[in-house]
């Protein structure tokens, strides 16, 4: 190992022992294995997992506390293990038509990345059995519909509408941890409506990225362009939890021109490069969360565009699919 050499001076030391630490053998093989957990679990989206369960909660009239911090940590560990478990599961599909992932590449073996993700599962269900009011139910149907979306997506087409299930279950199962005092389970009808219009917008992007591999890609067909544009009626249909007409008025104006202007920027990028595109469509999940939480919960809103910003850049790291 090479030992770089500077002024005795504390900085000089400092800088000079981190260089020495960072071109170790141990470091330098440690480094890819970080990365390929973080490519496996497509870590540069949890921004919009993080958004959804906003939404979902302050749409529900949730307020600040602690127990939104838990929910956002199970459904973290929740997606980035059901995203780990979708590698494993398309091992051998990945090592004929996507070379590069992390397992075909020998970055990381198929043995560990089943382990990883098991008890990544494990953990995310852990913490929302234990640390949240989520209905008992939805705590169940979660984690069965990612695991049976990895397990039947490449042999079924319509696991496309499970996918988007699994984000749908994520703004309603915030919901129901608000109004966890009655027994029956209990989503308010904007949560639910915004549920099903990230259901479908999810099923539709799905579709979309099937084709992120293929040599050949044929022309979208009607079906999925239209389940794309979704999100602009989103802002309509929280809108009546608004109390002051003309906020109502100025928020749907202003929530249904971004959102329109942001599907436009991913319509253009999905005809000149599938992939980033994709991780456009996703990203923008966030912004459209922030235009629909805005009319209960302003702050919640404003994270809700941090989050929109934080996956786009980290995009730029870690590929979104």
């Amino acid at each position: 190992m090479r030992c770089w050499k500077f002024p005795s001076c504390p900085y000089g030391l400092l800088f000079a022992g981190l260089i020495n630490i960072l071109n170790c053998r141990f470091v330098k093989k440690v480094f890819p294995f970080i990365r390929a957990l973080l490519i496996l679990g497509r870590v540069s989206n949890l921004p919009t997992v993080w958004t959804n369960v906003l939404a979902g909660w302050f749409l529900a009239g949730g307020s600040w506390t602690g127990e939104l911090a838990w929910l956002l940590a199970g459904v973290s560990l929740l997606y980035v293990g059901g995203m780990t478990l979708n590698d494993a599961c398309d091992a051998k599909w990945d090592r004929e038509f996507a070379p590069g992932r992390p397992i075909p590449s020998g970055r990381i073996s198929e043995r560990t990345v089943w382990i990883i993700a098991v008890l990544q599962m494990l953990g995310g269900s852990a913490i929302w059995w234990t640390q949240t009011s989520v209905h008992p139910w939805l705590q169940i149907a979660l984690p069965l519909a990612i695991v049976g979306y990895d397990l039947i997506h490449k042999r079924w087409a319509g696991a496309v509408l499970l996918m988007g299930l699994c984000r749908g279950l994520v703004y309603a199962g915030a919901a129901s941890a608000v109004v966890a005092q009655t027994a029956d389970l209990v989503v308010p009808g904007t949560v639910l409506a915004l549920a099903v219009g990230v259901l479908l917008y999810i099923a539709g992007l799905t579709f979309v990225a099937r084709s992120e591999h293929l040599a050949k890609r044929k022309a979208l067909p009607l079906w999925p362009r239209l389940l794309l544009m979704l999100p602009v009626l989103f802002p309509l249909v929280v809108s009546r939890i608004a109390p002051d007409p003309m906020l109502r008025g100025g928020l749907i104006v202003i929530g249904i021109a971004g959102i329109w202007a942001w599907l436009v920027i991913v319509r253009t990028q999905l005809r000149v490069a599938v992939g980033r595109g994709i991780g456009s469509a996703i990203a923008g999940i966030a912004l459209y969360d922030a235009a629909a939480v805005a009319f209960a919960d302003w702050p919640a809103a404003v994270v809700s565009l941090g989050c929109f910003g934080l996956a786009l850049a980290a995009q730029r790291i870690i590929p979104a699919t």
